[in-house]
């Protein structure tokens, strides 16, 4: 364990990131000296600003899925003692970069780095890119029953998956706890671990129309007074294939 005390980017730290993840982009195979290029951004007093409240985080903390990511994260930010962490981009440009190893790991010799969105948070809809900020605001959302949000947090932080870009994008599923249950309930092996077969084709009863159909119920419906079963008995009988086995 190494102990670090959680900063916050400023904005010259914003661009010395952007900057480092930029040259990390242009060559991929290029070998990454964390000491020299990462931890002078994360610890300069040029680059971070202190926090009131000293809270300690484990730089060495392996995650092996988003959920571990998140549920690490949720019961360290709460020491922070800030009204809405979620809406500090300093704070999660900052932890991303903390754990800048493990978000983009060396694969056949390279790492990818991906668009600015997974690293510094995006005020817009691409806020759930983030591979930090991401998975914490998913957990948040079903903190009273996280493992609800299985389905969109199984996979390794580097990786968030395609059903996190289907499914997340939209208020209407990340924000409502009902339906992240509904789509954990019907897509989601615990078991195995992983999403169940078929489910992210474009087929009757897949994630795209799972989509598609939470959009025409929520204007109905209250979906986020429902409840998991509550959405699930909502849906039409092209979702009865994955429903059944729910």
């Amino acid at each position: 364990m190494t102990p670090i005390r959680v900063r916050r980017l400023n904005s010259t730290g914003m661009t010395r990131m952007a900057e480092f993840l930029f040259a990390c982009s242009a060559a991929p195979d290029r070998p990454v000296d964390l000491e020299a290029e990462v931890w002078p951004i994360l610890t300069g007093t040029d680059t971070t600003s202190d926090f009131p409240k000293v809270v300690l985080a484990d730089r060495d903390r392996r995650f092996p899925r988003r959920y571990d990511l998140a549920a690490y994260l949720y019961d360290l930010i709460p020491a922070l003692g800030l009204a809405d962490p979620t809406r500090d981009q300093g704070l999660w440009a900052w932890l991303a970069l903390l754990w800048f190893d493990q978000l983009a790991p060396i694969s056949g010799r390279a790492r990818k780095i991906g668009e600015r969105a997974r690293w510094l948070p995006d005020t817009g809809r691409k806020y759930y890119r983030h591979l930090v900020l991401g998975p914490y605001l998913i957990y948040q959302t079903s903190s009273d029953r996280p493992e609800r949000a299985m389905a969109l947090l199984y996979n390794p932080p580097h990786t968030p998956g395609e059903l996190v870009g289907q499914l997340a994008a939209t208020q209407d599923v990340a924000q409502c706890r009902a339906a992240i249950g509904a789509v954990t309930a019907l897509y989601y092996d615990a078991q195995l671990g992983k999403l169940k077969r078929g489910a992210g084709g474009k087929g009757a009863g897949s994630t795209r129309r799972f989509r598609t159909v939470l959009d025409q119920l929520d204007r109905t419906f209250d979906l986020h007074s429902s409840s998991d079963a509550g959405v699930l008995s909502l849906l039409p009988r092209e979702f009865d294939r994955y429903r059944k086995r729910a």
